[in-house]
């Protein structure tokens, strides 16, 4: 009997609708948040800077008193000159406000002095003794009005919102964290997430190959891409090809998880038993088979909340598979509001030609081509796109070498060098840079 195929959207809309975004929250260290995604507002509790600050190690000065002025000119004749009546370190206040003729020697981040409008860089002053002994320095280059100085709230007002719930807690997230005076934050909890790898023919990478057998890739992969969308993954090892222990392991692994991930036994073979195990364990089965390549055969279906997903047995359509349904689905449950990955619309280097109706996922290399400015300049350039080669299912090596997947909708059929299409970026892959010609 032939499954019948779903296309990709309607596919994909079975899968959110069935999310339900996790309400549980934990409150973690701010070292432990990276990777993690926020589930409250983070509004400034104060301004960021706090007070006005140095940009730059130099003079605190009044603009008025080293504005040029006409006439002025000569090392010696004309320039700036000023007593220099304090120094502040990056922690010190001034002990009085500055008054005309008067700077004070200030290092970068240190408050500016009441009285103080204007930085002066110390490369664009001279510093010598006054008559009298004390320090002065001397303006060589005069400044334009406030410079160098970073305002108080230039970063973030009090009561600003800095970061909203749903956020991705990168570097940047959890710095802006701790300038806000954060020691912890709260984070939705993440999805945990079983791996089950299926198949009497798979070997973990220590066993030796013997004819018949293959690796399991697919866990580590899995595991892999399940860290990078930030839930919780945890590797259930393999399962052989008896239904019996096969649907007892599949309904422990739903008791235990939130998403439960398999592997293979989802095509039509004498051994593929896991689209008959979800009807048995009265799960709610979205789709068995999409209009799609690679990734035809994935089976979704969910229970009270619980999501499960039968991925197939190849690398790269796992893969896939797990980008356009699983990725989407996790960042959902999580509340974040980005649920696809970045796409741009590039030139086909190579262009492409497909006979069937499918919508493909093509594994590509995203490239920006650094073209000479004919005026010495900069170089510009423009971005296009290139295929990894043969596109086989199971060869790990066309993933490996992408930073993107390039989407062939389900009406074309021929698509020509140099025409546009849509494109996935993938998290973290740059684009390559590739010389004219």
């Amino acid at each position: 009997m032939t499954t019948p195929l779903i296309d990709f959207d309607t596919a994909l809309n079975r899968v959110l609708q069935a999310v339900r975004p996790t309400p549980q929250v934990e409150e973690v260290p701010l070292e432990g948040a990276y990777g993690r995604f926020l589930a409250q507002d983070a509004n400034a509790r104060e301004n960021i800077p706090i007070a006005d600050n140095s940009a730059m190690d130099g003079f605190a000065v009044r603009y008025e008193d080293v504005a040029p002025k006409e006439g002025q000119g000569g090392v010696e004749g004309g320039l700036p000159c000023l007593r220099v009546v304090e120094v502040l370190g990056a922690r010190s206040v001034a002990g009085r406000p500055l008054v005309a003729g008067e700077a004070m020697k200030i290092m970068t981040g240190a408050p500016i002095p009441p009285g103080a409008d204007t930085v002066v860089m110390v490369e664009h002053t001279r510093s010598q003794p006054g008559p009298d002994g004390a320090p002065q320095v001397v303006i060589t280059l005069p400044p334009r009005p406030g410079e160098h100085i970073r305002p108080a709230g230039g970063d973030y007002l009090a009561g600003q919102p800095a970061l909203h719930r749903g956020d991705l807690l990168g570097p940047a997230q959890v710095g802006i964290l701790a300038s806000l005076g954060y020691p912890r934050v709260k984070v939705v909890r993440r999805p945990l997430v079983g791996v089950l790898a299926t198949g009497d023919e798979l070997a973990e990478p220590g066993e030796p190959l013997t004819p018949g057998r293959v690796r399991n890739a697919n866990s580590y992969t899995l595991t892999g891409l399940i860290h990078q969308a930030g839930a919780e993954p945890r590797n259930l090892g393999m399962a052989p090809d008896n239904r019996e222990s096969l649907r007892h392991i599949l309904a422990r692994g739903l008791a235990q998880h939130d998403v439960l991930i398999t592997s293979g036994g989802v095509s039509m073979g004498d051994y593929d038993f896991v689209k008959p195990l979800a009807d048995e364990l009265g799960l709610e089965v979205g789709f068995k088979a999409l209009n799609v390549r690679p990734g035809k055969p994935v089976v979704f279906a969910s229970r009270e909340g619980k999501l499960f997903f039968g991925l197939p047995g190849n690398p790269v359509s796992a893969m896939v598979a797990f980008l356009q349904l699983v990725r989407p689905a996790l960042l959902k449950m999580m509340g974040h509001p980005h649920l696809g990955l970045r796409r741009l619309r590039v030139p086909l280097e190579d262009g492409f030609s497909k006979k069937d109706g499918k919508r493909h996922f093509l594994r590509g290399v995203v490239y920006l081509t650094a073209e000479p400015s004919p005026l010495g300049g900069p170089p510009s350039g423009s971005l296009g796109v290139r295929l990894t080669g043969h596109q086989g299912s199971g060869l790990l090596h066309s993933m490996e070498r992408a930073n993107c997947l390039v989407i062939i909708p389900e009406e074309s059929r021929q698509i020509p060098p140099g025409h546009p299409v849509e494109v996935q970026l993938f998290e973290g892959p740059p684009l390559a840079l590739e010389p004219s010609g």
